[in-house]
């Protein structure tokens, strides 16, 4: 016995680094594979993380028409460390916040800390948030306990971080200022005029012009593309303005530019409504006959090339050195891919603002 005890003490002494270097190597990696594991907890739908909020203190509001708000960033910063698009449900009062949890209708959802009675309710898990920058907390279902200790692992190692730092001190600096929340931009009312004209939703159109000139009406782009809808004076000529220095001409012209798009894109029967949307938005970024030429290299590839998805996979490159097989004139830029995705992001924002 005695010579087997010290065979193994030579063993550890001879590999003893090796046995150190493998001890620290299971210590590091194995709280990332706890942290990294998502199969012990589950998500009302599929690659999407729901979230049910509120607008008190700093929780989510627009401003400028730019969407913000300190729950509402940290929330998208855990999205992406577990690889899921969020939802965003807006609802200002806390227990249709909590019935929708209790239904399993979202994953998540933000809470007064000030409603002490809520601590007390026995189906939820909660989840504490900085407790100095905002009164708030994170609930989930105490079914979804894999869910709350993943959210509680990840907020432990984020908010030790400078990234994490950087947001807590952006909203602690955004305290005593008030939110207008009555309307998107002081352009509302104009661009409400001239999309009932085109039949578009107003918060579509004002998710572009956001987008092209977040609301700075005097802009003018190296292509000399100018104000809020970033039009070509060429382009205003085409359909009949001798001039777009005014916003209200602006506006005028940049929806006769998406109907003709729209009309442009409505002669192919085979593209839905939706998918057109996305074709309209990707060619007032980069011209219909790009997207036309994008459209065509998809067929060719074998994939549908009336679903937007499938020409931007096979159109656009993921990076600036990325070699591709498609002509020069097909590829999609990284701005334009980008257009469309943030255009219809901040839109389905806008919508949760006014419903109407």
């Amino acid at each position: 016995m005695k010579l087997i005890e010290t065979n193994i003490i030579r063993l550890i002494q001879r590999h003893k680094s090796v046995i150190i270097l493998f001890v620290v190597c299971f210590i590091l990696l194995y709280p990332k594979k706890i942290t990294d594991n998502q199969t012990s907890f589950r998500f009302v739908k599929d690659n999407h993380f729901v979230v049910a909020l509120g607008t008190n203190d700093n929780s989510y509001f627009i401003e400028n028409g730019q969407v913000m708000g300190y729950h509402f960033e940290l929330l998208k910063k855990y999205c992406n460390k577990i690889e899921h698009q969020p939802v965003f449900i807006l609802k200002e009062n806390i227990n249709d916040r909590l019935n929708l949890l209790f239904s399993n209708d979202v994953d998540i959802v933000v809470c007064d800390i000030k409603t002490d009675s809520i601590l007390e309710l026995k189906n939820i898990q909660p989840v504490y948030i900085n407790k100095n920058l905002s009164q708030t907390f994170w609930a989930v279902s105490s079914q979804n306990s894999g869910l709350a200790k993943n959210i509680d692992l990840w907020l432990n190692s984020y908010t030790e971080t400078k990234d994490y730092k950087l947001l807590s001190a952006k909203y602690n600096a955004r305290k005593a200022k008030n939110k207008d929340q009555s309307r998107i931009s002081k352009y509302d009312d104009l661009i409400r005029k001239y999309s009932e004209k085109i039949n578009w939703d107003w918060r579509l159109i004002t998710s572009l012009i956001y987008q092209e000139s977040k609301f700075m009406s005097d802009v003018k782009s190296r292509r000399d593309a100018f104000g809020l809808m970033q039009i070509r004076q060429q382009t205003a000529e085409f359909f009949g303005f001798n001039s777009i220095d005014s916003n209200e001409k602006n506006i005028a012209a940049g929806t006769k530019l998406i109907k003709f798009l729209e009309n442009h894109f409505a002669k192919d029967s085979a593209i839905n409504e939706a998918e057109r949307v996305k074709f309209v938005l990707a060619a007032y970024n980069s011209g219909h006959g790009k997207i036309d030429i994008c459209r065509k290299n998809t067929a060719q590839k074998g994939r549908n090339s009336n679903v937007w998805l499938d020409v931007e996979n096979t159109n656009a490159r993921k990076n600036r050195n990325e070699k591709s097989t498609a002509s020069r004139e097909s590829f999609l830029s990284r701005e334009t891919v980008l257009f469309v995705h943030e255009i219809l992001e901040r839109y389905e924002h806008y919508k949760n603002f006014f419903p109407n």
